[in-house]
């Protein structure tokens, strides 16, 4: 079918668009963030002006308020200079303009085993991670297990956890055995900004759940 003068411009804009909106996706899954952790977005520059833009943004986030109205030579330089703050660990001085962000005190570690036996700390979140913050993290078991246990370990150096700096476990029982292979348990971590922290454990072949 014949494209009218109005859609031609728009087919030709799509995969640019896509582009677009595949970056914020890929930040969230870096994050591990989802959208329900957003509650607003700013945009700036001339391609947000685009209204079709905006609207595939408000379908990635229905539920927030899209802020479109800041001009751009301000909120750039004000973002890049909070964020060159937050990097070097500096806080302004300039009163009402200080912005202060909590951050986790500790490195917090979930404890594996290698294919040696031995035990091997990840960490997850590092010392000084903006809270609140979301991590996910697959725990791997031998499927003749009928438990797995999660274990959580704080320390002020990566990797240098010790048995007595353990302060959480998610034990999951009474699990079906499996002949063969690797059970696979998918762990998400939520840090609030208070610093708790939320841990649901979830077999991922049975969906059975503990939190």
């Amino acid at each position: 079918p014949r494209l009218t003068e109005n859609a031609w411009p728009l087919q030709r804009c799509s995969p640019l668009f896509n582009k677009c909106t595949e970056a914020i996706r890929e930040l969230l899954r870096q994050t591990g963030f989802t959208a329900d952790d957003i509650n607003k977005v700013v945009l700036c520059g001339g391609s947000s002006r685009i209204p079709k833009l905006q609207q595939l943004i408000k379908d990635l986030f229905p539920a927030v308020d899209l802020l479109n109205s800041i001009p751009p030579d301000e909120v750039i330089p004000i973002g890049a200079a909070i964020e060159a703050g937050i990097l070097v660990g500096k806080e302004s001085t300039s009163g009402d303009d200080s912005v202060m962000i909590e951050c986790s005190a500790k490195d917090i570690l979930v404890k594996g085993v290698d294919e040696s036996g031995a035990d091997r700390f990840t960490v997850l979140f590092p010392s000084g991670t903006p809270l609140p913050a979301r991590r996910q993290h697959t725990l791997q078991a031998p499927g003749r297990v009928s438990s797995v246990c999660l274990e959580l370990y704080e320390s002020e150096g990566k990797n240098s956890a010790k048995e007595e700096a353990k302060f959480a476990q998610v034990v999951l029982q009474d699990l079906d055995k499996k002949e063969n292979g690797l059970r696979d348990i998918l762990a998400v971590l939520t840090m609030k900004r208070d610093g708790s922290l939320q841990v649901t454990c979830t077999d991922q072949d049975t969906g059975k759940c503990e939190a």
